[in-house]
């Protein structure tokens, strides 16, 4: 399933949460569609393909300690319609 994750960077944390994106490993269950940097927010989004829970913890858990972790499942917009229509 597709996913969204993005992380609320706390500025006093930034130098370690820098150090954590530069050595992260993502899960082999984890397909990882693109990685990014939203300029003057103190955010990043990272967007992924896992399998269940377990695999997207392994991805927040680590930036725990540095900022707000945030999930959100993601489904193509011409996907969406279509399901929508069947609604």
């Amino acid at each position: 399933m597709l996913f969204v994750t993005w992380v609320k960077w706390n500025v006093e944390t930034i130098d370690e949460a820098k150090k954590l994106w530069k050595e992260i490993k993502f899960p082999k269950e984890v397909k990882v569609i693109g990685r990014y940097l939203l300029i003057g927010r103190h955010l990043t989004v990272v967007i992924i393909e896992a399998p269940n829970e377990e695999a997207i913890l392994k991805i927040t858990h680590p930036a725990r300690k540095l900022g707000i972790p945030h999930v959100c499942p993601a489904l193509p917009m011409e996907d969406a319609l279509k399901i929508m229509e069947k609604i």
